[in-house]
């Protein structure tokens, strides 16, 4: 099992009023599912931004220079890796989660 820093994603969302609402594995659910964060193993200052394919263009560009600024001040970095979109399964609680370019 890795270790992440979820202490520090909790503090950058903290600063931009945001709350962590579930996390599954490398993935941080953020309030209102406007962006999701997905630790990247690789480099572990960094973390991956995928934006909801519902969120206004505007929306997801002013949210990724807040994010970018919070991060930095923490000495992380922000990657911005695409889009997702979230769907429930039938007749299921489960939801999908598609990962886009």
């Amino acid at each position: 099992m890795k270790l992440r820093s979820l202490g520090i994603v909790k503090d950058i969302l903290a600063a931009m009023g945001l709350n962590i609402t579930h996390t599954y594995d490398d993935l941080v659910f953020v309030d209102h599912n406007a962006f999701m964060i997905q630790f990247d193993d690789e480099n572990p200052s960094s973390l991956n931004i995928f934006f909801n394919i519902d969120c206004e263009k505007g929306v997801a560009g002013d949210l990724e220079q807040s994010l970018a600024a919070a991060a930095a001040e923490r000495d992380f970095s922000i990657v911005k890796s695409g889009h997702f979109e979230i769907s429930p399964k039938e007749r299921s609680e489960e939801i999908e989660i598609k990962f886009l370019a």
